[in-house]
């Protein structure tokens, strides 16, 4: 139960610094989606009920403070990590390179997924466009975020757990 309480108290660390302190310190608006790194990583390590869960929790969060239409990021992180998981069970994704790839690809597959939603259900004026623009620079940089954020998740979910009297 305490990597799960640690995992989240991160995701909510990494929702902050991805709304308030990532934007400031960025060029034109453009920002890693830590959350999505996340995802990747629930994807790749947590192969149970409890990864699934995690994984639509971190788009629900991101859902409720973008102030986006409710469930978009849900449903692209439930995506993510469904592709991921099946991937990491074919593949062999367990060294820098690969992990790095993933991540790239998920942004990719979660940023096309959310804007084909909005352009199926409402107006999409100039959102292919601005989608071009940004979605690499994003998917990039989210992609070099990704070994620090990795290192930093694995570092938590291998503290021991305390023994109950």
């Amino acid at each position: 139960m305490r990597p799960a309480l640690i995992f989240g108290m991160l995701a909510i660390v990494a929702l902050l610094l991805q709304t308030t302190v990532l934007p400031v310190a960025m060029w034109e608006r453009v920002t890693p989606d830590l959350l999505l790194i996340m995802c990747v990583y629930l994807g790749l390590h947590q192969h149970t009920v409890g990864g699934a869960v995690g994984a639509f929790a971190l788009g629900y969060l991101q859902d409720t403070f973008s102030g986006s239409v409710l469930g978009l990021n849900a449903f692209g992180m439930s995506l993510v990590f469904t592709v991921v998981y099946l991937t990491s069970r074919r593949l062999w994704v367990d060294n820098a390179i690969s992990k790095i790839v993933v991540v790239f690809l998920a942004s990719v597959l979660k940023t096309a997924a959310i804007v084909g939603l909005v352009a199926l259900f409402l107006s999409a004026d100039g959102l292919w466009h601005t989608m071009v623009r940004y979605l690499l620079v994003e998917a990039g940089l989210a992609a070099i975020l990704s070994p620090a954020v990795f290192a930093v998740l694995a570092q938590t979910q291998e503290l021991p757990e305390e023994e109950e009297e």
